[in-house]
């Protein structure tokens, strides 16, 4: 009786300390090599860090599922937790132990006022990383004066000028320093200050984990390697690309490595990186080790989408004539250096000195040695094309010159059909876009004094090459213009942004409606449903039945089909007899019993000529205990066999049935999505022609049509009143005479 007692007097202390009020929101800052002193009231072995939080976040005991008061706990960075109904001064009365071995993390349960769920990333383990007396000098965006740290905390996760990646909080004046750097970036100006602590915000995304404009991610790999006692989110993964892709995907893991056993295809995300476990770390046979990398490059011209852009020797460098070099740099900005240097084979990085050096050559051409501050970097991609435009008398000329023999096309965006050029091959490929005078073919514009094209050079290897996907490249060219005559030569601007003003969407209903018997579904990752997107968005293609589970549904083909536009429409098959044909843009169909559904991996994509996208599929229902079998499907690009829920077609059974599901979604490229907005917006008010000469011509039959019908009105109405005039001026004189 005691006990109980005494167990209740403690809770009514933590529910006014760890409790949260309804503005605020209930979040955890971790500190790692930390340990909180003391004796936990639970030890679970829950499996990961994240679902230690989401039974603290609750108050709820792991082992009976009963309420009790959790301020805390410690990880041991593979499957044990020790919670705590105390936590570490000042915000409890507790200690942390000193010097605690390197596999020890404590995590605080903390409220932060203000903020959103989602804002404060409470799908995460935790949304800041804390380091005790200490700061990051010298890139200061901006110092608030706030109530509390956990004010701060908000204030960074609620900036919208810049992207806030780390915070200072001084205790002793309350200021709050808000920065776009972080201690990865700008190492050499952490420094020990006591009375303030530094906090990682870690509910970045990928979209804007680099900066504000995206930035690029690459991989670095290092074979025979790992980060030891520390396992996160584990998989199993077909090929070593859908493991990098999990990485860049994943939104309960602030992704920071990533490893992979080719062997038993084993993939781990985690949130932590050389940087970080820099004492545990090694050697190991059969894994591989992967770690993103943001670059301040454009990578539309390389070969790195689908593999590591570089492959890290540590401990040794590489002997040569330096090209280029820059001190105190990361290697982030080391590596933009090579993409940016087109000579650029291999790098040395002197991790003590914080000093980059490029080479020309790779270690194929020359020697390697061993040096213990040094880490060598093999550059495994190089410039795949490279395009220019020329400006002439008949329009806009686009050249494309590659180093080897390309297949594919280059055509004006939403005008495959009417201009577009194809080669198999060819070391050299070039489309000529005339002046919308001569031909509205190829979509250009003239505004501003500049001839503009949009154009798309197809690079997926997808066939036909109008669908476009992610890792196509999208440019606008332009010439200076005369009015009366084309200039010979003109100033001409290739970039890879998108720019869609000139494009006239068709309205449409956003889908049909589903079957009686089951329902398709596009969802983004947070399992909502969308009907709109972004070329390259992770999304889910989800298809659920109230009267089959998954274990009683296959799919065995979907097709993609433009809606509206203009032009020739090409059926894309996605999947045929139950396989995947593209594993890029679609992954193998799953069973989801946890959700009673079945469930495809699918990358936003848009076929040429329209913003609409209808995916139809097939869906086989099997009845009976058996339910339906798996299709075995080869991966083309690694000729490795993995299963699909799927079968190939053929006429059902007598317990099977068969329904044909589909769905609309809209894509867009960046930024057109609140172009468009901006556009319906602004229409009830203004109505521009500018840039759409279809709109013109339709516009200017419907005034002329309106005016010859009035003018003909107008004539009759006149003919009438003289017809009328005349026959009173004749009747007037017979009335006289009568």
């Amino acid at each position: 009786m005691w006990v109980i007692l005494l167990a209740l007097s403690f809770i009514p202390r933590a529910l006014a300390v760890f409790e949260c009020s309804s503005h605020e929101t209930t979040a955890f800052v971790r500190i790692p090599r930390a340990r909180l002193d003391g004796t936990p009231v639970v030890i679970s072995t829950a499996g990961h860090d994240l679902t230690c939080a989401q039974y603290c976040r609750n108050n709820i005991e792991p082992t009976t599922g009963a309420q009790r008061v959790c301020a805390s706990f410690n990880f041991d960075g593979r499957e044990t937790c020790y919670f705590f109904d105390d936590a570490a001064t000042p915000a409890g009365t507790s200690q942390l132990t000193a010097n605690p071995s390197a596999n020890n993390f404590y995590y605080e349960k903390t409220c932060i006022p203000n903020v959103s769920a989602h804002e404060a990333c409470t799908y995460r383990s935790f949304s800041f990383e804390r380091a005790r007396n200490t700061q990051l000098e010298g890139f200061v965006r901006k110092t608030v004066k706030v109530e509390s740290r956990e004010h701060c905390l908000s204030v960074c996760l609620k900036e919208k000028e810049f992207v806030c990646k780390s915070v200072n909080f001084r205790y002793d004046n309350n200021m709050c320093d808000l920065s776009a750097e972080d201690k990865r970036s700008k190492p050499t100006h952490v420094r020990m200050t006591e009375g303030v602590d530094y906090y990682d915000n870690n509910c970045l995304s990928r979209q804007n984990r680099c900066g504000p404009s995206g930035g690029n991610l690459v991989f670095v790999k290092t074979t025979n390697f790992e980060i030891r006692y520390y396992d996160h989110t584990q998989s199993v993964e077909a090929q070593e690309s859908y493991c990098l892709q999990k990485c860049l995907d994943s939104l309960n893991t602030f992704c920071r490595s990533v490893e992979f056993n080719p062997k038993e295809k084993n993939c781990i995300v985690s949130d932590e990186d050389t940087f970080s476990r820099a004492d545990q770390q090694g050697q190991v046979v059969g894994k591989d080790y992967y770690e993103p990398i943001c670059v301040a490059a454009d990578l539309s011209s390389s070969t790195c989408r689908q593999q590591a852009a570089f492959e890290r020797f540590i401990g040794s460098s590489i002997e040569g004539e330096v090209v280029a070099s820059a001190q105190s740099v990361t290697i982030s900005d080391c590596i933009s250096l090579c993409f940016q240097n087109l000579n650029c084979k291999s790098i040395n990085y002197d991790r003590t000195a914080s000093s980059c050096f490029i080479y020309a050559v790779g270690r194929q051409d020359a020697n390697i040695k061993a040096n213990p501050s040094m880490d060598y970097y093999e550059f495994n991609c190089e410039s795949q094309f490279g395009g220019m435009a020329l400006c002439t008398n008949e329009g806009i000329r686009f050249i494309v010159n590659t180093k080897e023999p390309y297949t594919g096309a280059i055509y004006a965006a939403e005008r495959f059909s009417t201009c577009s050029q194809v080669v198999e091959n060819a070391k050299q490929i070039s489309i000529t876009f005339p002046p919308p005078t001569v031909t509205s073919d190829c979509g250009t514009v003239i505004r501003d004094g500049k001839m503009e094209a949009l154009v798309v050079v197809s690079l997926d290897g997808v066939l036909p090459h109008q669908v476009t996907t992610e890792w196509d490249r999208f440019y606008r060219v332009s010439c200076d213009v005369s009015m009366d005559k084309m200039v010979k030569e003109g100033s001409v601007v290739v970039t890879t942004i998108y720019e869609a003003s000139s494009q006239n969407t068709t309205v449409l209903d956003v889908a049909t409606p589903p079957p009686v018997t089951a329902e398709l579904q596009i969802l983004n990752q947070l399992e909502e449903t969308l009907h709109k997107a972004s070329i390259g968005d992770p999304l889910l293609l989800v298809i659920t039945s109230e009267q089959a589970g998954p274990h009683n549904m296959m799919i065995t083909e979907c097709t993609a089909t433009r809606v509206g536009g203009f032009g020739d429409t090409v059926p894309f098959t996605l999947i045929e007899n139950g396989c995947p044909r593209y594993p890029a843009l679609v992954g193998p169909v799953e069973q989801d019993f946890d959700k009673n559904r079945l469930k495809s991996d699918l990358r936003a994509f848009r076929l040429d000529g329209s913003y609409d996208v209808q995916i139809v599929c097939s869906v086989m229902f099997c009845a009976g205990p058996n339910g339906c079998p798996v299709s075995n499907c080869l991966d083309s690009g690694t000729n490795e066999l993995f299963m699909s829920h799927g079968r190939k077609k053929r006429s059902a059974e007598g317990n099977e049935t068969e329904e044909k599901l589909s769905t609309i979604i809209r894509v867009f490229a960046k930024g057109e999505n609140e172009e468009e907005t901006e556009m319906e917006r602004n229409s009830n008010s203004t109505t521009s022609f500018e840039h759409n000469s279809e709109v013109v011509c339709l516009s200017e039959m419907w005034f002329v049509s309106s005016v010859v019908s009035i003018s003909a009105i107008c004539l009759l109405l006149s003919t009438l009143i003289v017809v009328w005039g005349c026959h009173n001026i004749h009747s007037t004189p017979g009335k006289d005479m009568a």
